[in-house]
């Protein structure tokens, strides 16, 4: 598989609705993993800071960021900033 820049391509929205049944409902056990993932991440990364600031090794008014990469848990100590929240949708100009 060649490895592109994502600004290299030209996305095209799929329309799920013209799949076959077999594969919309693999597309769908695809979003189930992926949210059970996402669920599973979070519970982990929130017991990890618990059990850290439990053992008194981070200050108040912090919190850690997590990396996954190459198969390896590392992470960073981040200053605990509240969320902002998303962006709504951009305006659009009219005349």
């Amino acid at each position: 598989m060649t490895k592109l820049n994502a600004s290299e391509l030209n996305w095209v929205q799929v329309d799920e609705a013209s799949m076959d049944k077999a594969l919309a409902k693999r597309l769908d056990g695809l979003r189930e993993m992926d949210k059970a993932y996402r669920d599973a991440k979070s519970a982990f990364e929130l017991q990890f800071v618990t059990a850290v600031r439990k053992a008194g090794a981070l200050d108040e008014g912090y919190t850690l960021a997590f990396g996954y990469r190459f198969g390896k848990l590392s992470v960073a100590k981040a200053a605990d900033k509240p969320r902002a929240p998303k962006a709504s949708a951009k305006p659009m100009f009219k005349f």
